[in-house]
């Protein structure tokens, strides 16, 4: 596929709300991890926000996936491939075109099977307190003062500025703004507490 070919798979593929690292990415579209980041700020360039999450379980995704793929299962590619069989004994002049059509749609089921994984979304249901808190934040944009927990279970001061709650893998996690780190993190529930300032 050309340059333009793969930056589009790649964007249908971070668009499932699945994450992916750069060695995943470069394997499905059969390209070096080079040209995975190349894409990537090619695609920041063009305004699609790319998110990174950090860590060894890390990778690319995007928060806000879109919802314009068809719906197609395994029966319809089967029965579309039925077709193709039938019309190719009677020599129809199209089967090009329709080999062309089918391999779209399996291509689409693909991207669906790989949607149908994950479940990124601000309408999630989590009756903590936490929640609660983090959702307001977010409602009223303000700041929150919170104790996160890092890698080596040091526990520490931060203000943030939550943007987004979503649930991963069976965690909830808030993006936000840290002011400490003057940049976007990703902050794991289980790893965060609450501080009431006086």
């Amino acid at each position: 596929m050309g340059k333009i070919s793969n930056a589009i798979e790649m964007l249908n593929y971070l668009n499932t709300g699945n994450k992916y690292n750069v060695k995943e990415l470069s394997q499905k579209l059969g390209i070096t991890e080079r040209m995975v980041r190349y894409y990537k700020q090619e695609l920041e360039d063009a305004d699609i926000p790319i998110e990174t999450f950090m860590g060894p379980d890390g990778g690319y995704y995007i928060i806000k996936t879109s919802d314009t793929y068809n719906q197609f299962n395994k029966y319809d590619i089967e029965l579309l491939e039925d077709i193709y069989n039938n019309l190719s004994k009677v020599n129809y002049n199209n089967l090009d075109k329709l080999q062309k059509l089918i391999s779209k749609i399996k291509h689409l089921s693909d991207v669906e099977e790989e949607k149908s994984k994950y479940f990124i979304t601000n309408k999630i249901e989590d009756n903590s307190k936490l929640y609660f808190t983090l959702n307001e934040a977010i409602i009223n944009k303000e700041k929150v003062l919170i104790l996160y927990k890092n890698l080596k279970g040091v526990w520490k001061e931060r203000y943030i500025h939550p943007m987004h709650i979503f649930k991963y893998e069976d965690r909830f996690y808030v993006t936000a703004f840290c002011e400490l780190r003057n940049d976007i993190r990703h902050f794991e529930f289980s790893r965060i507490k609450i501080v009431k300032e006086k």
